[in-house]
């Protein structure tokens, strides 16, 4: 059963295709949740906001040529996490710590201590920069250079234009440039 049936069938009170179309998408929006929060119980916090808020809101979504459901459903997503984020400086909650870059894979592992140190370095630098910029700039930032999107893919699921995604892009990398400087005296290091 393709998407289109499945969100119809759905929308008609079907809880099997439900089931469905959240199997089809449970994994990349834990990933979502995840980029943000670095911390495994507002993960699911966001994942189970997201799905809950999809599946209420489900009677207004439109399929047409230019979106699908798991577009729609990564929009929500994203804005649920973004939200959580808000909340939770409100409350004064919010800890820098939950987002430990630390942990991210090197771009490429050698054995060289020297090598090591200096991405180990680099990760410090970069989740602290991160920590710094809005939500809607690191989740731009991320989606980019981390789950490797598209800047048109980017607009989509953030329900932006292009330009805007561009904007933020390059604001984000701006920040990266000028606290990097130091770091890049000798050669070139990879985001």
């Amino acid at each position: 059963m393709n998407e289109i049936s499945l969100v119809q069938s759905a929308k008609q009170g079907n809880a099997e295709a439900l089931k469905m179309l959240f199997e089809a998408n449970k994994k990349n929006i834990y990933a979502l949740a995840y980029q943000y929060t670095k911390n495994v119980e507002d993960t699911e916090d966001i994942f189970q906001e997201t799905f809950i808020k999809a599946f209420n809101s489900l009677h207004t979504f439109r399929s047409t040529a230019d979106t699908n459901f798991s577009a729609w459903l990564y929009r929500i997503g994203i804005n649920c996490s973004i939200d959580y984020i808000r909340k939770k400086r409100r409350r004064k909650e919010f800890s820098p710590e939950n987002l430990d870059i630390q942990n991210m894979p090197a771009a490429e592992d050698t054995n060289s201590p020297e090598h090591s140190h200096q991405q180990k370095e680099i990760r410090e630098k970069t989740g602290s920069i991160l920590k710094t910029i809005s939500p809607r700039q690191r989740m731009v930032f991320i989606l980019r250079h981390y789950q490797q999107m598209s800047i048109k893919e980017i607009a989509e699921y953030l329900n932006c234009t292009e330009g805007s995604v561009k904007k933020q892009l390059f604001r984000s990398v701006g920040t990266f440039k000028k606290r990097f400087k130091h770091l890049l005296t000798e050669q070139s290091y990879g985001l």
